[in-house]
């Protein structure tokens, strides 16, 4: 397995991600944004997931995973970040991205898990100035439903995965994307 200690996303992916931010943020639900600010904070925190979900493109790249990204309209609710497919089975892919150093859980919107549950959540941390994003861990649905810890600090009750309750990122391939790795074989 290929894994980076840091992906720095290139220009290319930057502008792709901030292009969709500015489309996206006026249709970018209220309810995710508790943070003052308005359509710009919006966009910013677009653009955060955005470059996350940029590095995780870079991961699957690198390990010749065959996805599907998300390709939904800017002013629609989109059902995962990336699709793997493979004859057997499909995924739902959703990044998570956080940029402080205090953040130390990922979160999921209870509402959302319930009514658009992905099967694979993988958790970031982008670094702001540097564009760089480390991948810290990564969890399925069901392991998030069995650890059933709900918290709301003042913004809906979301379902929290502590830095130690994710798995170790080295694990992902052979756990659960082994099966979606482009056939390379000459035809």
């Amino acid at each position: 397995m290929i894994l980076h200690s840091a992906y720095l996303i290139p220009p290319a992916l930057c502008r792709e991600a901030a292009d969709y931010a500015e489309s996206s943020k006026a249709y970018t639900s209220n309810r995710h944004d508790f943070h003052p600010g308005g359509l710009e904070s919006k966009k910013q925190k677009m653009l955060q997931g955005k470059l996350g979900e940029k590095a995780v493109k870079m991961m699957f790249q690198d390990n010749n995973i065959h996805f599907i990204e998300d390709n939904s309209p800017f002013d629609r609710r989109d059902e995962y970040d990336f699709l793997l497919v493979n004859e057997e089975k499909a995924l739902l892919v959703d990044v998570k991205t956080r940029t402080k150093s205090y953040h130390t859980r990922t979160l999921e919107m209870v509402e959302q898990a319930r009514r658009s549950p992905k099967h694979l959540y993988i958790s970031a941390r982008l670094y702001p100035q540097t564009n760089k994003v480390v991948l810290l861990g990564w969890f399925f649905y069901n392991d998030m439903i069995k650890k059933n810890q709900i918290e709301n600090n003042g913004y809906l009750d979301n379902y929290v995965m502590y830095d130690e309750d994710l798995r170790p990122m080295e694990s992902i391939i052979p756990l659960c994307l082994d099966s979606f790795k482009k056939d390379i074989r000459l035809r």
